[in-house]
């Protein structure tokens, strides 16, 4: 097994304790000679781990003091590391709010820019996703596919580089949502309503459709939690 992929295990393990609670702000990690008798590998390879976890905002490490939990605000929670082991309900709320700050004005900016070839994406995905049946993680997959189409509709790589980056933390209450009563059919009829604001150039009406979709997403987020 190559150095990378040993100090990609030590990675991830230590994101999961950390995700889990096990491991906090401001508290001390294991020291490289643990690190090595733990994992069976040498110092090389733990130190390639901290390099990456110090990189990614979770740890601080300070010469003769060891290394220790980042401040939470430091850490980037959007690495695809901490999303796959760490994407659920405790990032909801502020998931949601973030989603209903930009993906109206995503919407908006998509009427005024999309293409044709755009559009017909948009509509290709959207008869995918109304041929889903019952699927709840094919339902999942398309839907963000079709909100990751309607950002490169608007031709504005910052906002498609935003959009993409937190579009994974949503992944797991997707597929939640998808298994409620009328979630497939009523997913559809919104995005179908935001395609024909597109195609009508209509930026307000886009983003305040946008608006009222999100507005479900949220009552049908609050349900599927209350239903576990």
């Amino acid at each position: 097994m190559s150095v990378k992929k040993l100090s990609d295990k030590i990675v991830e393990d230590l994101l999961a304790q950390l995700g889990s609670g096990r491991l906090r702000e401001g508290s001390t990690i294991p020291s490289e000679t643990a690190l090595c008798a733990d994992y069976k590998v040498t110092r090389g390879v733990v130190r390639e781990a901290i390099r990456s976890l110090d990189a990614r905002g979770f740890i601080k490490v300070a010469q003769g003091v060891g290394s220790t939990i980042s401040p939470a605000h430091e850490w980037n929670i959007l690495d695809p590391i901490w999303v796959s082991l760490n994407s659920d309900t405790s990032y909801l709320g502020d998931l949601h709010v973030t989603r209903e700050m930009i993906e109206p004005e995503i919407a908006a900016l998509a009427a005024l820019n999309a293409t044709k070839e755009d559009i017909q994406e948009l509509r290709y995905l959207l008869n995918q996703q109304q041929s889903c049946a019952d699927d709840a993680e094919a339902l999942a997959r398309i839907d963000i596919a079709w909100h990751c189409a309607l950002s490169r509709a608007t031709h504005n790589r910052i906002l498609v580089h935003m959009h993409n980056s937190m579009v994974n933390l949503g992944v797991k209450t997707r597929i939640e949502t998808a298994k409620l009563p009328g979630a497939i059919e009523g997913a559809a009829h919104w995005h179908e309503e935001i395609v024909k604001a597109i195609e009508n150039r209509d930026s307000n009406l886009a983003k305040a459709t946008m608006r009222v979709h999100l507005s479900i997403v949220r009552d049908s987020l609050e349900q599927a939690i209350s239903a576990r």
